[in-house]
């Protein structure tokens, strides 16, 4: 599929769930859905509000400054940090490719609970979203 290995936020024009984009992610990456990138704490529904919230969690240092270590991005290909193994992937626009250094480093090293703590992550985000939409108002009606 691509040539180059990416991660970060999949910026498009084509909308989510729709899984147009042919990529090439690291190995053990892990791709946040684009309706939990849009309803992150902070994102208030907006797509690129919710890539800027992940990017501070899982690129940047303190107060936003460059990062070292696991989430430190010293070579970038195609938009991501550059890896040795690549899976092809088919994504959708919105969607967020977290990188394996930050998922191990969130499960302590252990790459698998990183990817069990995203999973719950995704799962608190969509429960927690669902629960705001319920206390919304229906649509305005003449």
């Amino acid at each position: 599929m691509g040539d180059d290995i990416f991660t970060g936020p999949i910026l498009s024009p084509v909308g989510g769930r729709t899984d147009k984009h042919h990529i090439t992610v690291p190995a053990n990456s892990y791709v946040v859905p684009a309706d939990v990138v849009s309803a992150v704490p902070g994102a208030e529904g907006n797509t690129l509000a919710g890539h800027k919230v992940l990017e501070q969690m899982f690129n940047k240092g303190p107060y936003g400054s460059a990062a070292s270590g696991p989430y430190g991005t010293k070579k970038r290909a195609g938009g991501g940090l550059v890896q040795k193994e690549g899976v092809d992937i088919i994504a959708a626009g919105g969607e967020y490719v977290i990188p394996p250094e930050a998922v191990a480093k969130l499960g302590d090293g252990d790459i698998k609970r990183g990817h069990a703590i995203l999973d719950a992550f995704v799962k608190k985000i969509r429960a927690e979203n669902v629960k705001t939409l319920k206390k919304l108002p229906g649509p305005a009606r003449k």
